[in-house]
C-alpha cells in the first residue's frame, strides 16, 4: 500500500473516530459515487459538506463511541487508480460497547497532490444493521 494511500485513510479514521465528519469532506474528490445495498448516488463534495454536520449529529445520536480500521487490503487497477477494501470497527454505548465489524470499499483516484476517493461502496445495509442491533426505533 502506498504511503499517500495510507496517509488518507489514517486521517480519514481519526475524522471519523472523532466524529469530526466535516473534516472527511476533503478525503473526497470533487465529484464522487457512494453506493450501497440499497442504490447508489452522485454527488458533490460542496453537497456532502453540507450533510456532514447531519451526519455526525446521526452518529452521536445513535451512542458511537468510537470507529477503528481493522484492516485494509489495497488493489491497484492502474497507476492512477485503486481500490482499497476497508474492514471497520465501530463501538456505540447502546451495545455495550460490543465491537460492531462492517466493510466499505474506496476507490482512490491518485492523480492530483493527494489521492482521493472517488466512489465507496457500503457492503451492508447500515439501516438495516442499526436496527437489528436496537440502535434504531
Amino acid at each position: 500500500m502506498t504511503d499517500a494511500v495510507k496517509k488518507l485513510f489514517a486521517e480519514y479514521e481519526k475524522a471519523f473516530n472523532a466524529l469530526e465528519v466535516e473534516k472527511q469532506v476533503s478525503f473526497f474528490a470533487e465529484h464522487f459515487i457512494s453506493a450501497g445495498p440499497r442504490g447508489s448516488i452522485a454527488q458533490g463534495r460542496d453537497e456532502f459538506a453540507k450533510m456532514a454536520s447531519k451526519a455526525a449529529e446521526f452518529y452521536r445520536s445513535v451512542g458511537q463511541t468510537s470507529a477503528k480500521i481493522l484492516s485494509m487490503e489495497e488493489t491497484e487497477i492502474t497507476r492512477e487508480y485503486s481500490m482499497v477494501k476497508v474492514h471497520w470497527g465501530a463501538t456505540f454505548a447502546k451495545t455495550g460497547n460490543k465491537l460492531i465489524e462492517f466493510d466499505v470499499t474506496d476507490f482512490i483516484q491518485k492523480t492530483g497532490l493527494e489521492p482521493k476517493i472517488i466512489m465507496f461502496i457500503a457492503h451492508q445495509d447500515e439501516e438495516r444493521a442499526m436496527k437489528e442491533l436496537g440502535l434504531l426505533g
